[in-house]
């Protein structure tokens, strides 16, 4: 029973952001330049940040979606915009920007491919592109900052390869962000949970021979882990040693949860969220932050959509 009362009050208060927001959007830019003014930032907790992705923008959607998310205490979004194009559609950016703005969440620029540490040509166009971006933009539609997710594993060569051939893919990974770095600042990556302190995953990081998650910690802005199991224990388990070192070096850490709809092989009934249900994962999510126990620990949501979904089916469509 508490936790019905727990979602009706969530429910009236995602039917009240609907209607403060309705309206709310001003009219949308129609070229690539954004004029300055003067705004409040937006109030942000570093200390309890909870995020999602959010992959592809529906506009018919967007205000449903962020006002949901606004709804769950998100305070961060990692969007992909899908800026493959010269020019940044200008009109979907400041539309979808001031909707997170008025709603309270922080906002950052989504990207990755498995190809670019073997070229990385797509990666710089797009990150010059969104300096571009930055530079000209308003501050409500300026973003917080770029969320990396490339993941070598991806490769075709990764699945047959043997050890040398993996290492060298993982070698190219962390010289590909050390580039980035040194050229654009640092950004948030997303990375497995399985690479840890094993031969396989030692790496030359600025000169020093390294194991790989340890080198990210070190070289990103925060690091995301793909620690995607379904209890609060199993999670922190399988992402312990990225804590651990987060932790000693005193840098953020997030852990993550997924969730998506229609996945009911039993080979993954560890893994997803769906089918165990909204209340649940969001008590799983709650205990998971008092088991870690560590200021600098984020909790992001893998998607939106799906959470969006099964929110539907547990809380609104029984209320209905």
């Amino acid at each position: 029973m508490k936790g019905l009362h727990k979602s009706i009050k969530k429910l009236m208060l995602f039917g009240q952001v609907i209607l403060l927001s309705s309206g709310c959007i001003p009219d949308v830019v129609h070229s690539q330049h954004v004029e300055h003014k003067e705004v409040s930032r937006v109030e942000y907790s570093e200390e309890s940040p909870l995020g999602t992705w959010w992959w592809s923008n529906q506009d018919m959607e967007m205000q449903q979606l962020m006002t949901f998310a606004a709804a769950q205490g998100v305070n961060e979004i990692y969007w992909s915009v899908g800026f493959t194009r010269p020019h940044w559609r200008a009109e979907t950016v400041v539309e979808f920007m001031t909707a997170a703005y008025e709603n309270g969440i922080r906002v950052y620029y989504l990207t990755g491919d498995w190809s670019w540490i073997h070229d990385d040509e797509g990666l710089i166009s797009r990150l010059e592109a969104f300096a571009k971006w930055q530079e000209e933009a308003c501050d409500i539609t300026r973003f917080a900052g770029v969320h990396l997710n490339i993941e070598p594993h991806q490769d075709p060569a990764w699945k047959d390869g043997d050890t040398d051939t993996r290492n060298r893919l993982l070698q190219n990974y962390i010289d590909l962000k050390v580039r980035v770095t040194d050229r654009f600042g640092k950004m948030d990556w997303s990375v497995p949970f399985w690479w840890k302190g094993e031969d396989p995953y030692l790496v030359n990081y600025r000169g020093e021979e390294m194991h790989l998650y340890r080198a990210s910690i070190l070289e990103a802005n925060r690091v995301f882990v793909m620690s995607y199991r379904n209890t609060a224990e199993e999670t922190y388990h399988i992402g312990q040693h990225y804590v651990d070192f987060a932790r000693e070096v005193e840098r953020p850490i997030f852990l993550s949860a997924l969730v998506k709809p229609g996945s009911e092989n039993p080979e993954y009934d560890h893994v997803f969220y769906y089918l165990k249900g909204f209340e649940y994962m969001e008590n799983e999510l709650a205990k998971l932050r008092e088991l870690v126990d560590y200021s600098a620990l984020g909790i992001a949501v893998h998607d939106i959509y799906g959470w969006y979904e099964m929110w539907k089916r547990d809380v609104y469509d029984i209320i209905q």
